[in-house]
């Protein structure tokens, strides 16, 4: 029982008894870590204006949105890999968007070309051929 004890001040070393407290941290300390360094992992992030303009420009010149639609989208980067967004519809449109808008999401792909069209859908399955499984998790992309 000694070796269970080297870390606490508090500790019974005949017994190996360490006080509640000194157990709760022993629990809570790795728990807390695992959620502050994991979560970030699964925490996509909206686009800067920068990506916003590529990303629109792409999918406006592909075909998929016109210029209205567009400028209604909300440009989501996956933070598990930047090379992918999903653009999608607010929840609340204003007077303008409600013209023109429709449902579901567009998945982009960032090669050395630019953004490509991957998909586009209101009830995508999983897997997104090409796309990775954390990925698509990051970006909420396929049930």
């Amino acid at each position: 029982m000694r070796d269970s004890c080297t870390a606490w001040r508090h500790c019974d070393l005949e017994t190996g008894y360490a006080p509640p407290v000194k157990r709760l941290a022993a629990v809570a300390v790795p728990l807390v870590a695992l959620i502050v360094f994991a979560a970030p992992s699964l925490a996509h992030r909206r686009a800067t204006q920068a990506e916003r303009r590529a990303i629109i420009a792409a999918v406006v010149r592909q075909g998929q949105l016109s210029k209205a639609q567009a400028a209604c989208q909300i440009v989501t980067i996956s933070t598990v890999n930047t090379h992918w967004a999903k653009l999608s519809w607010p929840a609340k449109l204003t007077k303008a968007c409600l013209h023109v808008a429709a449902n579901g999401i567009i998945i982009e792909h960032r090669t050395t070309g630019g953004w490509r069209f991957v998909t586009v859908g209101s009830s995508i399955a999983c897997p997104i051929t090409g796309m990775p499984a954390k990925v698509a998790r990051d970006l909420s992309a396929c049930h």
